[in-house]
């Protein structure tokens, strides 16, 4: 693999986590990174793939309850919730699903996937397309933590589907979060700087890799199906 790589939604779970939880995640990444059959990502794996099935189907609701009654019991309290939130949400949004690529957009060094999985595309009734990360987990996602997710997915909208906006969906609240117009978007991109050098120092304490460098480039390309570094 060409440099260090995480996918947006494992570096949004970085970006809002504690010093202890963030060495966890850079842990977990490099376990995805040196064995290609890790099933470290694989907890909300279904319903991602449910969502993906969903959006594009006259019965999204019921595909997203069947991934709720195949889940194992470990995961089904969680399904539920998310279910529910997808219900409301869904109800809503009035929008058909599209076809989705994988780009990755790189920061001080650090490559940050998005890939075919992670995200959803819709078409509003309006004709406006979005992009959407669906944000899985428990904790409640806050607005600063959005923001610099939907920077990224902004910064990587021309390679992901031009003229398209971006949205993190809260899937268990059925919240969509976006990016406001007047955003402060030099703040932003400077954030986002801070946290890819400080994954990547966790990344060299913990797996002995060469420093990066801090040059910030866009590449358009399309992630390998095969990555390992990754997951959804």
């Amino acid at each position: 693999m060409d440099g260090v790589q995480i996918s947006l939604g494992s570096f949004l779970d970085y970006m809002r986590s504690t010093p202890r939880g963030c060495a966890g995640i850079v842990r977990d990444q490099r376990e995805i990174y040196l064995d290609e059959t890790s099933m470290a990502w694989a907890f909300y794996g279904p319903f991602r793939l449910a969502l993906q099935r969903a959006v594009t189907s006259p019965d999204a609701v019921e595909i997203v309850a069947a991934a709720v009654r195949q889940a194992r019991p470990v995961q089904q309290p969680h399904f539920r919730q998310l279910h529910a939130g997808f219900e409301r949400w869904w109800g809503r949004a009035k929008a058909t699903g599209l076809p989705t690529v994988a780009t990755r957009w790189e920061i001080s060094g650090l490559a940050i996937t998005i890939s075919e999985r992670s995200s959803l595309a819709l078409r509003h009734r309006d004709g406006r397309t979005e992009v959407v990360l669906p944000y899985l987990k428990e904790p409640q996602l806050g607005t600063d933590s959005a923001n610099l997710a939907l920077r990224v997915l902004e910064r990587a909208m021309p390679a992901l589907r031009p003229g398209a906006t971006p949205m993190v969906l809260d899937v268990r609240r059925g919240k969509p979060l976006r990016l406001r117009k007047n955003a402060n978007r030099v703040e932003l991109d400077a954030l986002l700087a801070a946290e890819a050098a400080k994954y990547l120092a966790h990344w060299t304490a913990v797996a002995g890799a060469p420093a990066a460098s801090s040059d910030v480039v866009f590449r358009p390309g399309l992630v390998s199906g095969s990555s390992r570094a990754a997951g959804i």
